[in-house]
């Protein structure tokens, strides 16, 4: 599966599809819609605030070396393999990157 997640209150919102209904960017495959679209059409009424408030992530799958690969804020490192998104049975890379961002962690961020 890939998908994408948001860590709110400690809970995870996982959004996730199987490999073959995931979208192929080059050689990868990627969940087929945005942070900002699932926020918006599911989470905004709810939480009042945008989509990069809080925690996130991303999990892609890499076909050429057969690798997961699961982005996410540095807030939820110390958690991030108790939270249940990493893929039992597979290889896996964690990786930080600077689009997942709460509003923590960026410091540019205006509430």
């Amino acid at each position: 599966m890939v998908g994408l997640f948001f860590v709110v209150n400690n809970k995870v919102l996982l959004h996730k599809c199987e490999l073959s209904e995931a979208e192929k960017y080059g050689d990868f495959l990627n969940y087929p819609e945005s942070h900002m679209q699932i926020w918006d059409k599911l989470y905004y009424k709810k939480y009042k605030v945008d989509f990069d408030y809080f925690p996130r992530g991303r999990i892609i799958y890499n076909i050429k070396d057969e690798t997961y690969y699961i982005y996410y804020d540095k807030c939820i490192e110390e958690n991030i393999k108790e939270l249940n998104i990493i893929p039992q049975n597979e290889n896996y890379k964690l990786l930080r990157d600077f689009h997942y961002q709460c509003h923590k962690c960026n410091k540019n961020y205006i509430i």
